[in-house]
């Protein structure tokens, strides 16, 4: 037998009408409350820009952030030291493919995607080997290239300025542009990380014939460091920033983006110059005096 009376109907009626209306809000609060705004520049396999559309492990991971925080995301091309400067202005989101310093900490919430390690690169002709950057500096035939606007930490801005102050630094607006460079003259060399150069000469077909020629070499002095995204403090409100950062800390957190880059890039490369996110940073070696 049914014993609900009229007024039992009526407020269960309310009560579901309620629980819709809690169950609307609540999904409204999980989503951004506006279309994230994100500057965006080919970076090797890690970005790959085609037109209007943009591929490679980063903006594959944004898409599942989205997906996951009910968000929508607008790119904007742009070259890498005005992505600085537009996050450091509000004018940006998301800072994506950052190493942390500390003085992009000072504009956001960093999430670690992986760990890298920058080296040493150039065309092999033959030349004495460069394991430190002593050894750059004193050998005045090798000049240094750099994409304006990399950043892997104190020591690397140290051999720039040093490199500038010797009028032995050339500024590029991306990866291609040094490559080219150092194709056309063998005494330039770069520094940065081992994957965006491969991915480079992997991605640009006038650059194929590169391909047997880079050497690699580790640089005793620059540390491994953490790369990822930055969120940004300024232009965000507190809920889509809280949202953003749990949803890329999750995913980010898994194994399917070391996975991503483990599938983009050759294990030589990997072998090089890139860790998961989660291996222990190492600590500066102490020397004992005697």
């Amino acid at each position: 037998m049914n014993h609900l009376t009229p007024l039992h109907h009526s407020l269960i009626q309310v009560g579901l009408g309620v629980l819709a209306s809690l169950m609307l809000v609540g999904s409204a609060a999980a989503n951004c409350s506006r279309t994230l705004q994100v500057p965006i520049l080919p970076s090797g396999l890690t970005v790959i820009v085609q037109g209007t559309n943009y591929s490679g492990i980063v903006p594959d991971f944004l898409t599942q952030v989205a997906r996951k925080a009910g968000c929508k995301i607008s790119y904007q091309l742009v070259p890498k030291s005005r992505q600085e400067n537009m996050f450091e202005n509000a004018q940006a989101d998301l800072l994506i493919t950052a190493v942390k310093t500390a003085r992009r900490d000072q504009f956001g919430v960093f999430v670690p995607l992986v760990q890298l390690r920058a080296s040493l690169v150039s065309i092999e002709h033959g030349q004495p080997a460069v394991q430190s950057l002593k050894d750059l500096m004193q050998n005045p035939s090798l000049k240094l290239a750099v994409v304006r606007g990399f950043d892997y930490g104190p020591v690397y801005q140290s051999i720039v300025d040093d490199m500038q102050k010797s009028g032995r630094l050339q500024i590029e607006n991306d990866t291609i542009s040094i490559a080219r460079m150092m194709r056309n003259n063998t005494n330039y060399v770069t520094i940065m990380a081992p994957t965006i150069f491969a991915g480079a000469i992997q991605t640009e077909r006038k650059l194929h014939d590169l391909g047997g020629r880079i050497r690699y070499e580790k640089l005793e002095e620059l540390p491994w460091t953490e790369s990822g995204i930055y969120i940004s403090n300024r232009s965000l409100n507190e809920s889509d920033k809280n949202l953003l950062k749990a949803t890329m800390d999750k995913l980010a957190s898994s194994e399917s983006v070391w996975k991503a880059y483990q599938q983009y890039y050759s294990i030589d490369v990997i072998k090089l110059g890139l860790r998961p996110r989660e291996a222990p940073l190492p600590q500066p070696e102490v020397h004992a005096t005697r």
